[in-house]
């Protein structure tokens, strides 16, 4: 048994909460656990001087000591060198080191000298969403153990499940959805953030947009229909082929809210909508109509059984503590 456990949660407040939200709730649970919080504090390290990058490791680890047990929350969006030295200065205290991936820029963006290979190696476990996330990092010669965790928790209180219509109900990051702006189709409800450049931009007639919630009130007014959980890959963005690899934490929301899932019959999610019989999969958007025409209340009664337990884990973060019991 390790003498103390710990993880890691990066304060930046300037941040939207739902930004935030999943790291924090898998701090909260580890907390309520017996882990200890380990706060980083977000800040430009580019701007300042390498004694100031090792001042700041250094204090965040002071109370630490040989033997204890730290996992990481990944990445913290400071730089490759904080990482790096991050998880060497673990390693030279003789704390052993556990990695959890929330995202990995290499698997959705092309980027050339992908420098997070290398640091997810130091660690002696690494916790990913899929058995393709594993494999993939096994590629790029990551030789740790591994942990699969194929859904983030989302704490929030129960609610009604939802109703049986055919609206579908999207929330995200527009930026990543660029076929939003030519949606034909069912209605689909639409929440978050417009972007700048979507600023000027009025959505199809399809869409109803609701604006941006917080992550503690959004799902009450996810009351109908089911939860699409669809990306594009363009320019040198690769979204949609990252769903091959990563679970995202609206399918969390999504299942909170009572939703069947809607997800790309080739993504990790896919895979997960599939083998618990939690709503279905399309190969493109074209398809999207077709399958929801066909869908009666009975079917999605069904789906909605099939879910409850998953939702009631997911809201009570069960699939987080399983993952720490692995861990410890």
């Amino acid at each position: 048994m390790y003498m103390t456990h710990f993880i890691t949660h990066t304060i930046e407040p300037w941040m939207p909460p739902g930004a935030l939200k999943a790291k924090s709730d898998y701090a909260t649970i580890a907390h309520h656990d017996g882990w200890h919080e380990l706060s980083l504090y977000r800040y430009n390290d580019a701007r300042f001087s390498e004694d100031t990058l090792v001042k700041n490791i250094g204090d965040w680890l002071e109370s630490l000591h040989t033997g204890d047990f730290v996992l990481h929350q990944f990445p913290t969006y400071m730089s490759a060198n904080f990482e790096s030295q991050f998880a060497s200065a673990l390693k030279q205290r003789h704390i052993r080191r556990a990695v959890l991936i929330h995202d990995i820029e290499p698997l959705r963006l092309l980027k050339e000298n992908a420098w997070e290979f290398e640091v997810l190696a130091q660690y002696d476990i690494v916790i990913v969403h899929s058995k393709a996330m594993q494999e993939r990092l096994q590629q790029a010669g990551v030789k740790s153990a591994f942990i699969i965790q194929p859904l983030f928790d989302y704490l929030s209180p129960d609610q009604p499940p939802a109703k049986f219509s055919h609206n579908i109900n999207f929330a995200g990051t527009f930026q990543k959805s660029p076929w939003l702006q030519d949606y034909v189709g069912t209605t689909l409800t639409l929440f978050g953030s417009k972007p700048k450049k979507w600023r000027d931009f009025n959505f199809p007639k399809d869409i109803h947009y609701q604006g941006n919630f917080d992550p503690e009130t959004i799902v009450t007014h996810l009351n109908d229909g089911f939860g699409l959980i669809w990306d594009s890959d363009f320019d040198d963005k690769t979204y949609q082929t990252y769903t091959i690899y990563n679970t995202p934490h609206k399918a969390s929301l999504y299942l909170r809210a009572g939703l069947p899932l809607i997800s790309w019959t080739n993504s990790a999610i896919g895979q997960f909508i599939v083998k618990h019989q939690i709503g279905f999969t399309i190969t493109n958007l074209t398809e999207l109509n077709i399958r929801l025409n066909q869908i009666d209340r009975a079917q999605y009664q069904v789906w909605q059984n099939n879910m409850e337990k998953i939702a009631k884990d997911v809201g009570e973060g069960n699939y987080t503590r399983n993952t720490l019991h692995q861990l410890l």
